[in-house]
């Protein structure tokens, strides 16, 4: 018994000390990987806690490797967008500028019923006050009323880590060649960029990577 009680201890301190070392990228919502990454953990650290015949390594081994699977997974995930479209999936945009989009909606496993009874959770006590409704990449439901997004409505990513984003192109209602004459007009390139956003009224905000200095408007 006493054998039993040490070795869970060990495994559960490995496997403590191995999801510090591995972070998370989301707070309060695991991404596919590393949901998948805490199962597997769990199989394989149950062993030889079952099983005293398992010497530890069997069980530290498999944790290390998962570890290291999820750390690059999690690194080359953040650096590429076409990745994290097979990782993560993409944002999906059920309610935008007041106007429900019944053909997003019916390509999510998610009823007007069941949308409407999340909208309350959020605080939403009237679908028709909603100015956007966003189901995010880790499946979360961002919900914003007229009164939140206020007079500029809400700011869209356009470009992040100077790669552009499609979907907040999209939102903000501009082209990619927009964008591209706005910044050659500055004498700026995608690749200076740390964060571009684009709000409703169409005020822009920009933060460089050199210096991180804010400037609004072109």
């Amino acid at each position: 018994m006493f054998v039993v009680f040490v070795r869970t201890l060990l495994v559960y301190f490995i496997l403590m000390f191995s999801m510090r070392i591995g972070g998370k990228r989301q707070i309060g919502q695991m991404q596919i990987t590393e949901l998948v990454s805490v199962l597997v953990l769990s199989e394989v650290a149950a062993l030889p806690i079952g099983d005293t015949d398992i010497p530890i390594t069997f069980s530290l081994i498999p944790v290390l490797t998962i570890l290291c699977i999820e750390m690059i997974t999690a690194f080359a995930v953040s650096k590429n967008k076409k990745l994290r479209k097979v990782f993560d999936g993409k944002p999906q945009l059920i309610i935008c500028k007041g106007k429900l989009s019944e053909k997003a909606l019916g390509s999510l496993p998610l009823g007007i019923e069941e949308f409407i009874s999340e909208a309350r959770i959020k605080g939403i006590s009237d679908i028709s006050d909603i100015e956007y409704a966003i189901i995010e990449e880790n499946g979360e439901l961002s919900v914003f009323s007229k009164s939140d997004v206020g007079r500029n409505g809400l700011a869209h990513v356009v470009i992040s880590d100077g790669k552009i984003n499609r979907f907040g192109l999209e939102m903000a209602g501009i082209t990619e060649d927009e964008v591209t004459r706005k910044l050659s007009e500055r004498n700026i390139t995608f690749g200076q960029i740390l964060l571009y956003t684009v709000d409703d009224s169409g005020g822009e905000n920009l933060i460089l990577k050199e210096d991180g200095q804010k400037k609004s408007g072109f």
